[in-house]
């Protein structure tokens, strides 16, 4: 059980980087995990998943408690294809933890940066923005 433990926190740890280094060793840990399969392993695995989905949906409702009523008034199109380069609903799915492909995907720490950034400009070019 201690090796499983410190698999999941090395696992944990490499959540959220897309390097190639760091899917391959996610991809070798899930394997260890799958050879060593005992009741301990799956609850261990099964916990560490339910307190990861738990943060993301912490996370999901943090952004739209920030965001309140204005939620509706976001140019999330806008913000999706000129800050990320991705689709409106690649960031809608991000921000309401709508599942894609069975798993459920939020912001991560660079994405957020990127994000707030976006409101960091569109605050100063709504806030200097008057009809002449």
């Amino acid at each position: 059980m201690k090796d499983t433990k410190a698999l999941l926190e090395e696992y944990q740890s490499l959540l959220g980087n897309k390097d190639k280094a760091s899917l391959d060793r996610k991809e070798e840990i899930v394997r260890l995990l799958e050879s060593q399969k005992t009741p301990e392993t799956e609850t261990a695995v099964e916990s560490m998943i339910n307190r990861n989905l738990q943060r993301i949906d912490g996370e999901m409702l943090s952004i739209k408690a920030q965001l309140g009523e204005y939620y509706d008034v976001l140019p999330l199109s806008y913000i999706a294809k000129t800050f990320f380069g991705k689709s409106p609903a690649w960031l809608y799915q991000r921000i309401n933890g709508i599942p894609v492909r069975g798993r459920v995907y939020s912001l991560n720490e660079e994405q957020k940066r990127i994000f707030n950034t976006a409101m960091e400009e569109l605050a100063k070019f709504y806030g200097s923005f008057r009809l002449a």
